[in-house]
């Protein structure tokens, strides 16, 4: 470092504590509060009521995020019906896509009062929340799933 650098390292460190004993003592806390107060009180001023146009938008946004969820619950409800033949890592998997789909859904804002969902857990019963094994015997062998990724090698 040259000579120019020091001495603007040692000025910011001296500065910092400087700084920082000022904040331990009582009045340069009381300093510290009177600024920020004012500062936030500035703030507060310059904040505008959000408009109409961006109370819809955020409406429309919830109600599409509800049809959204809504729509893809029903298809892992769907799959969770019928994964039996799945490997037991997917139907965990399934599950825990379905049960963070409904907690989602249960923590978007319902705008209107009469939009109702029926895509609760109470709907479903607990079996089918549950993975499920074949007593089948011709039932196939569990199968281990690869990944490739990359390029194929010869």
């Amino acid at each position: 470092m040259t000579g120019y650098g020091q001495l603007v390292a040692w000025s910011v460190l001296a500065a910092l504590a400087i700084g920082l004993r000022l904040l331990d003592t009582r009045s340069g806390r009381r300093f510290l509060r009177a600024r920020t107060e004012r500062l936030a009180d500035w703030w507060a001023a310059r904040q505008r009521p959000a408009s109409e146009v961006d109370q819809e938008y955020d409406e429309l946004s919830a109600i599409l995020r509800r049809q959204k969820l809504g729509v893809a619950v029903e298809r892992l409800r769907r799959i969770v019906a019928t994964d039996e033949s799945m490997s037991a890592t997917r139907q965990i998997a399934n599950r825990l896509a379905y049960r963070r789909l409904l907690y989602d859904l249960e923590r978007t804002p319902e705008i209107l009062p009469g939009m109702t969902d029926d895509l609760t857990a109470a709907g479903w019963p607990p079996s089918m929340m549950t993975i499920r094994h074949s007593n089948d015997p011709h039932r196939r062998a569990p199968t281990v799933e690869i990944l490739e990724i990359g390029w194929r090698r010869r």
